[in-house]
């Protein structure tokens, strides 16, 4: 039970025995109620949570440097992409453990979390960089919590407004025109089946000819290729960006018959997609491959006129786009084409619908646009002429 003593006027102090462990008493003093009805309102929070289990009194105050390393080193580690476990650790041990690693896990509040998040912001940190850094920091805390070595999740907290830059994307004509140019050279197949999958550049690369059943016309994702930032090495590795990275999906005829002319003898261990050399493809070289490319066409149709006038008959000025922007075409075709935004997300293997809703907005926005004709459509209504109109 708990005991209660008044220090001063406006100061009172309680104990809460929380029982024994490991043969050591437990308990929980605290001073500061301005009146005893406030400190038993306390000890009762207190011991509702303890009959909870929310309080395991000499795990939740261990520093809070400790426990995120041993959640990093002994989980996280262990469900995250190798690039994306140096991330990680940079946030890490560059911003979270020097400014909250020497709180006890129990002692971090939403105030102390604010703070260390304006002070990212005053320091000259972009809104983004902070948003990912609190991220690694909820998901630490989100931990601590389902263990129940802490009560309420702290990071609940006002953030500086981010500007979410509008992704870029080609449209079908600048599609046709690329691909016709591209026909015959290293990158068409690449580029193909980026526009028909809207994988990620690694997972393209980590590609084999086992993954495509050409008989159910499905591909399964479950390898990539990426560059160890901290080995300097190129690595093929099973472990994808994250859990529904792993997926299933669907490919159209016209990349299948693609794929069947050009597999010839390769076994099923052999890459899709090769470096020029005819080996493993580095992603970082396929990317800038093809910015190098689309650097042909950067010119605008009467730029082009002035400086080559014999050779702008079938030239496009095409949008300087990143390869990544292939994946952004591949969605923002299917969402303007109408297929389900589940079965988009799916595809392009995010976390949520949530995550696809808030990348391709912009999509969404321009489609709002065409819903009152696609409701003239539903119901086959042909507008009257002008002259009835004015009766």
């Amino acid at each position: 039970m708990a005991s209660y003593k008044q220090l001063s006027k406006y100061n009172w102090k309680v104990d809460i025995p929380l029982g024994y462990e490991n043969g050591k008493r437990q308990r929980v003093i605290k001073q500061g109620f301005k009146t005893k009805k406030d400190a038993e309102k306390f000890a009762t929070e207190t011991l509702a949570q303890k009959n909870r289990g929310y309080i395991a009194s000499t795990e939740s105050n261990i520093l809070f440097k400790d426990f995120i390393n041993k959640w990093f080193n002994e989980y996280k580690i262990n469900t995250i992409s190798t690039n994306t476990v140096t991330n990680y650790r940079s946030r890490i041990d560059t911003h979270i453990i020097p400014k909250l690693g020497h709180y006890k896990l129990n002692k971090i509040t939403n105030i102390i979390v604010q703070d260390f998040y304006n002070s990212l912001i005053n320091e000259g940190a972009k809104a983004s960089s902070a948003k990912k850094i609190i991220e690694t920091l909820n998901n630490c805390l989100k931990y601590a919590q389902k263990n129940k070595l802490i009560y309420n999740l702290p990071t609940d907290i006002e953030r500086v407004k981010m500007e979410k830059p509008k992704v870029e994307f080609w449209n079908k004509d600048e599609i046709d025109f690329f691909l016709s140019e591209i026909k015959d050279t290293y990158l068409y197949t690449p580029i193909l089946i980026e526009l028909f999958t809207g994988l990620r550049i690694g997972e393209l690369c980590g590609l084999r000819w086992g993954d495509i059943n050409f008989k159910t016309k499905y591909l399964n994702v479950t390898h990539q290729v990426i560059y160890d930032r901290t080995t300097k090495e190129l690595i093929f590795t099973d472990k994808l960006k994250t859990p529904t990275s792993y997926r299933k999906m669907s490919l159209p005829e016209i990349l299948i018959d693609h794929l069947k002319d050009i597999k010839g003898e390769a076994l099923k261990t052999d890459f899709v997609v090769l470096s020029r050399e005819g080996s493993m493809c580095n992603p970082r070289n396929l990317s800038m491959n093809f910015t190098g490319e689309i650097a042909k066409y950067k010119d605008s149709l009467s730029d082009k006129m002035k400086s080559s006038p014999k050779d702008f008959g079938h030239y496009k000025s095409l949008k300087q786009i990143t390869f990544h922007a292939l994946r952004h075409t591949h969605a923002t075709l299917l969402i303007f084409n109408g297929e389900n935004i589940k079965v988009v997300s799916e595809r392009l293997g995010h976390k949520s619908i949530s995550e696809t809703l808030d990348t391709y907005t912009h999509v969404m926005d321009d489609m709002r646009d065409n819903t009152a004709e696609l409701l003239d459509n539903i119901f086959k209504y042909k507008p009257l002429h002008d002259d009835k109109k004015q009766l």
